[in-house]
């Protein structure tokens, strides 16, 4: 099997552990699902909801920064084996374009490099409904931690 269909697999399989043993999460409520890979990068959905409107009426910025770190998270947990968390170490996000709640959200995150004990990632999200446009884009450092 090829070293990305499997990340993304880990990654799926990831998803529905996290969604079955911590029901009314963050990551449960985004509904995320992993669509693919793109050139090695894992490519995702998510669902937004009206609830999560700033008082613009676009996507809240902190929704915005989850969304983003919550897919990095999902795939840096499954980067190295035996990786049961992979606490956020740094973000940093920046605001290209409004997301519309109550729209799919279309993520492809990028694995920079993985060390011994840091994993950096880069992500970018758009609008299903123009996925050409790079609403969001973001970078992440993430611990590597084994499980006891």
């Amino acid at each position: 099997m090829n070293e990305c269909i499997d990340l993304a697999e880990k990654v799926r399989r990831r998803i529905a552990q996290v969604d079955a043993s911590i029901p009314g999460s963050i990551a449960e409520m985004l509904r995320f699902e992993v669509v693919g890979e793109d050139k090695g990068d894992i490519v995702m959905t998510c669902e937004t909801m009206p609830w999560m409107r700033n008082s613009a009426g676009m996507l809240h910025g902190g929704l915005c920064a989850t969304i983003l770190d919550q897919a990095m998270g999902f795939v840096s947990c499954c980067l190295k084996e035996g990786n049961d968390i992979a606490p956020t170490v740094q973000m940093s996000i920046s605001y290209h374009r409004p997301l519309h709640p109550g729209e799919q959200v279309i993520v492809k995150v990028h694995v920079v490099s993985v060390t011994h004990s840091l994993m950096n990632l880069t992500a970018e999200a758009s609008q299903a409904s123009c996925p050409e446009k790079i609403c969001l884009s973001g970078s992440g450092m993430y611990f590597v931690k084994q499980k006891m």
